[in-house]
């Protein structure tokens, strides 16, 4: 009888032992999930976002605006060949054909530094298919080389106030198109519909209110770190 409660005392004992090894093991890798954190200066959490370090958040020059509404204007920019003395042609989207009509003013330029040329839109060819191209023919004033490349750029007036954010503040990748919201002292990569767009602002669909926060720059400092950390097998989603 006294062996048998010795036998059982021991194996008793022996798991109390693993049991409080277990659980050192597993807290020695919870410290280990986090250390990254001191690293590279980001973590992630699973319904969260990506954090990062105040050095981290200076070093890369992390700012934050407001959603603002505002009217926003659409810049469309097209590659066009000269075709003729006065004359210059090239292919839009259906999205730009079904916004350009004939008789806007085009800028055209042969680079970015070189003088602009003002030119009318004079026509835009409907596309064979929903899904084609369009050719647009743009006139100027002044005379063209025939074969010459050349920059085109076309303003489209906004016509009401609407909730947009910094441009710089959009990041596009194979998945979809973002912003990174505030959430605390986390930012978390939100899906987004856009609509009109400028070299200044970006219309928000979807996605936004006006009143939110989101980084506006650097976002793709922000994208790679929160890679680093998720595909390096670094990611915090335990709740710690």
């Amino acid at each position: 009888m006294k062996a048998s409660t010795m036998i059982i005392t021991s194996i008793a004992s022996l798991a109390i032992a693993n049991l409080n090894t277990s659980c050192q093991e597993s807290e020695a890798a919870a410290a280990k999930a986090e250390a990254p954190m001191a690293e590279n200066g980001a973590q992630f959490k699973k319904g969260e976002g990506i954090s990062l370090t105040g050095e981290m958040q200076s070093s890369i020059g992390l700012k934050v605006e407001d959603v603002i509404e505002e009217k926003v204007g659409t810049t469309t920019k097209m590659d066009l060949t000269a075709s003729g003395t006065n004359t210059a042609s090239g292919w839009i989207t259906p999205a730009q054909a079904a916004m350009i009509k004939p008789g806007m003013e085009v800028t055209i330029r042969k680079d970015a530094s070189a003088p602009a040329v003002k030119g009318t839109v004079e026509r835009v060819d409907a596309a064979p298919l929903a899904t084609s191209e369009a050719e647009i023919t743009v006139t100027t004033g002044e005379p063209l080389t025939a074969g010459t490349q050349l920059q085109a750029t076309l303003e489209s007036a906004a016509t009401e106030a609407v909730a947009a954010i910094p441009a710089s503040a959009l990041l596009k990748t194979a998945e979809g198109t973002f912003v990174y919201t505030v959430n605390g002292k986390f930012f978390v990569r939100t899906p987004v519909t856009i609509g009109s767009t400028n070299d200044k602002h970006v219309e928000i669909k979807e996605g936004l209110y006006t009143g939110d926060q989101v980084v506006s720059t650097p976002v793709m400092s922000l994208w790679m770190a929160e890679l680093q950390v998720l595909r390096g097998g670094k990611a915090c989603t335990c709740g710690h």
